[in-house]
């Protein structure tokens, strides 16, 4: 068995978490570490790009989670350190009783759509949660023209576009008022941000669709940001597409549901 740990930068917590875990573990299961984790555990870090396990254990918050899923091959075992830590599946009071039922397999690997992002035809990272695409500068409305599989939805003045995956539209997308899709619906949300126009709502496309967004205008810089991750420049006559994934972003989960995940971690927060 080979477990891989990636943990939040500058966080020494994080790593004692991570060296209670490992006393619990088998002596002969292979442990990799990514650079920062290495610091802290006295091993040999790898870039996340190179790292694939069968449980990768994050020790961070939903940063450190979708951090990992961009770059890292295998299903992700998070446990939270952060906020709402919607994409971790454990609090630290849970991680004892976690890691003897990992031990004995007593765990379900689920899989969810990923975005395949293209910039000109150029394709960049994939992402979990949504696409971004934002202007640069504050304040300053910008002019995006919308495609579904070729065929012209809508021009559109707003601060930005945002284009979610089921899992990501309990996040960004639904602070910008789009619908909350459960993770077994198989179709992507298109929301607006502060929209020119209030009579836009927002648009949910089957998830073999293509969205295409062309920025439209002269001088219309904008930010393309994934998973809150990683940000690339896109400028007037520039065409982002947006479409599903060949790749998914895998879970380890001990929960009997979805359902269980969408009460803990958004309904009940919610309310609280």
């Amino acid at each position: 068995m080979k477990i891989a740990f990636v943990i939040r930068k500058d966080c020494s917590r994080c790593a004692k978490i991570a060296e209670s875990i490992i006393e619990l573990l088998p002596k002969d299961w292979e442990l990799i570490y990514d650079h920062e984790a290495a610091k802290y555990l006295n091993g040999n870090g790898v870039d996340l790009t190179r790292m694939e396990a069968d449980v990768i254990i994050t020790i961070g918050g939903d940063g450190t989670v979708l951090r990992t899923l961009q770059l890292a091959r295998g299903p992700v075992l998070g446990i939270n350190m952060g906020g709402l830590g919607f994409f971790t599946e454990l609090e630290v009071d849970e991680v004892g009783p976690a890691v003897f039922k990992l031990l004995k397999g007593e765990y379900k690997i689920s899989e969810n759509m990923k975005l395949r992002v293209e910039i000109n035809g150029e394709r960049v990272e994939d992402c979990t949660n949504e696409a971004v695409v934002h202007t640069e500068r504050i304040a300053r409305i910008r002019q995006f023209k919308i495609y579904i599989d070729g065929h012209f939805l809508s021009t559109m003045k707003a601060d930005g576009i945002i284009v979610a995956t089921p899992i990501g539209s309990s996040s960004y997308s639904s602070s910008a008022g789009g619908p909350l899709l459960l993770p077994t619906l198989k179709g992507m949300v298109i929301s607006y941000l502060a929209p020119y126009s209030s009579r836009l709502k927002p648009v949910v496309v089957p998830s073999d669709s293509k969205v295409e967004i062309k920025i439209a205008g002269k001088d219309q810089e904008c930010i393309l940001i994934l998973d809150g991750q990683r940000e690339y420049k896109v400028k007037s006559g520039d065409t982002v597409r947006i479409s599903r994934s060949e790749n998914n972003a895998k879970f380890i989960s001990f929960r009997e549901s979805i359902y269980d995940r969408i009460r803990d971690k958004v309904i009940r927060h919610v309310v609280n």
